[in-house]
């Protein structure tokens, strides 16, 4: 790992128009657009709470945007070429092409976090927390990204097709949202066996269930470090079972 080939991976996500604007505009807009719209008949006693829900709930579209989609689209059109295969020949290993990556999506995701912060909340009225609240919740954020990219690597290496790969990936992408209540239908509204997988993941616990811990009520913490654990699990799954895979076929 070095200075250059991290430069590399972070043009290279750069260059991806679409990871800016889904990763760090689209959920300053759509924030605004709720809160501007959705909220207008919420009691006023209400609307503070309503906001920092929304605030946290949209928060989630950027590791999802930023991150898992942006790098499976990436790095599967980087398979698609064989440009792995002649980094590899000039004597980088896959797993230091992945941390070379990890490094430059976080560069990435940091700048995603501040425009978000900053596009929100000198604007929104929202609850404000404990220091406690926002750094262990920002700390998750990044564990988070860490685990997706860890996912989306494992996807595109197993696919190695771009369109496949991205077409599983952008699937996904919905599927967390709206196992997360965040695409207009509570979690609560879900059928059962939809709440339980959506209780397995943690852009669900990092959302608005948050809440509670953010504004200073009890909170249990279980869930989320479950969640955390269950899915960095099955993403590990994915990505060594996808180098196994490729590595016999290779």
């Amino acid at each position: 790992m070095n200075r250059y080939t991290i430069k590399y991976e972070f043009l290279n996500t750069l260059y991806n128009g679409y990871a800016i604007f889904f990763g760090a505009i689209f959920p300053v807009l759509l924030i605004h657009l709720i809160i501007g719209g959705t909220l207008s008949d919420v009691p006023k006693e209400f609307l503070k709470e309503a906001s920092t829900a929304i605030f946290l709930g949209m928060a989630m579209y950027i590791p999802l945007a930023s991150i898992f989609l942006s790098h499976s689209a990436t790095y599967s059109n980087e398979l698609d070429k064989n440009i792995p295969e002649r980094l590899v020949l000039f004597g980088f290993p896959e797993q230091e092409i992945l941390l070379n990556k990890l490094v430059s999506n976080y560069i990435f995701f940091t700048f995603c976090i501040i425009i978000y912060l900053a596009g929100t909340l000198p604007f929104i009225d929202i609850f404000k927390p404990k220091f406690k609240a926002i750094a262990l919740w920002i700390l998750c954020l990044y564990i988070l990204a860490g685990i997706l990219l860890i996912l989306a690597h494992g996807i595109a290496t197993l696919i190695r097709k771009f369109g496949p790969t991205y077409g599983i990936s952008m699937a996904l992408y919905f599927i967390f949202l709206i196992l997360g209540g965040y695409m207009g239908l509570p979690v609560s509204k879900l059928p059962k066996a939809l709440r339980y997988i959506s209780d397995l993941l943690p852009t669900t616990q990092l959302g608005s269930d948050y809440l509670d811990f953010w504004v200073g009520r009890d909170y249990n913490f279980a869930p989320l470090i479950q969640s955390m654990i269950f899915f960095l699990a099955l993403s590990l799954v994915i990505l060594i079972s996808a180098f196994k895979i490729r590595g016999r076929k290779n």
